[in-house]
């Protein structure tokens, strides 16, 4: 499970073999066994003992902003994944080859981006005109020239015309206290916006917590440009599930779940509160561990990601070493509030 600290004042110790995590109001053990990550979203504190534990089981230590964003994190140190397969990443990411795989997932985003809009437009009998528009870019994508020099620029061109036609779209769906004008990124302003940053940050860290587990460099990428403050392997990466957030985000404001309490003002900017960070929190992790069809079987979303990281660092390295494997399911039990939900996917404290 993933634990967040998003109580004010909370801390993180280590009781024996365990994390001993205090609030003002209750104190509980957990098992580093039943933790993939520790996400700190507060003012909150942890000790190097605690720090230890967490890199002796091989929890990352990620912390975040008010807004979602990652800020850093803490991981075990892997020398043995590292030298070989960076060398790899460097040269795959500079080849044809790297730039059609990163090509491909933004196709698929904006695939799922005119599905998801055709689908609402469908359900509302209202005719989808700009479907030619999308289809138009998706056409662009597969022709254009990658021996250009500025290919970059002409595909993330091609992406952001066609992003801002899709939230349009989407804006004129809302309800009226919910319209936005423009898609906001950092210091957004309109509720849509910071819920969609929001889930878009937990996505983020699900992927690039897996990524630099897997040994890669997060911040070599394809498309994306370095040295503009970003992990650019993520966000090359991210494209093409982005889609998960876009449409959970719409489904949040469309089945009426965001209510006015869950923003709250910090300087003046507005910001999810706590409640409004479990609500959505609770709500998008159920929707990573949905089902998805991967041949025969079904497996979690999560874990799909996961895999397909796993697969380009086998296909990369090309060792037996590399374990590709997908659990099956997740067997949740339902615990009582005092057992602190150990066998949940994710906590908040």
């Amino acid at each position: 499970m993933d634990l967040y600290i998003s109580t004010e004042g909370a801390s993180i110790a280590r009781q024996k073999n365990s994390f001993l995590v205090k609030t003002k109001e209750k104190s509980y053990i957990l098992s580093p066994e039943k933790i993939e990550s520790i996400i700190l979203e507060s003012n909150s504190s942890i000790s190097t003992a605690a720090i230890k534990l967490a890199m002796e089981h091989n929890i990352s230590i990620l912390i975040s902003d008010s807004y979602g964003n990652l800020v850093g994190h803490f991981c075990k140190l892997n020398y043995s994944k590292g030298a070989k397969l960076r060398r790899k990443q460097y040269e795959l990411f500079v080849s044809k080859k790297g730039i059609e795989m990163a090509r491909k997932w933004l196709i698929e985003k904006i695939e799922k981006q005119r599905d998801h809009i055709n689908y609402l437009l469908k359900n509302r009998k209202i005719e989808f005109s700009e479907i030619v528009l999308f289809n138009q870019a998706i056409k662009k994508l597969n022709t254009i020239d990658i021996s250009l020099e500025n290919y970059r620029e002409k595909i993330m061109g091609i992406e952001g015309s066609i992003s801002k036609i899709y939230y349009k779209n989407i804006s004129q769906l809302l309800d009226e206290k919910w319209k936005f004008e423009i898609r906001e990124h950092r210091n957004a302003k309109k509720p849509y916006n910071i819920v969609l940053n929001y889930t878009l940050g937990i996505l983020y860290r699900l992927i690039e917590t897996t990524i630099v587990k897997e040994g890669f460099d997060p911040a070599l990428g394809i498309i994306h440009v370095e040295g503009e403050r970003k992990n650019s392997f993520v966000y090359d990466f991210i494209e093409k599930y982005r889609y998960l957030t876009l449409e959970t985000t719409f489904d949040l404001f469309n089945e009426n779940l965001v209510e006015q309490s869950f923003f709250e003002y910090e300087n003046k900017a507005p910001v999810l509160s706590i409640k409004g960070r479990r609500a959505i929190s609770s709500y998008f992790r159920d929707v990573l561990n949905q089902g998805m069809k991967v041949g025969e079987k079904v497996f979690s979303i999560e874990d799909v990601i996961k895999s397909e990281i796993k697969k380009i660092k086998k296909e990369l390295i090309d060792s037996e070493d590399v374990e590709i494997e997908i659990k099956e399911e997740y067997e949740i039990e339902e615990e009582e509030e005092k057992e602190v939900a150990e066998n949940e996917l994710f906590t908040f404290i």
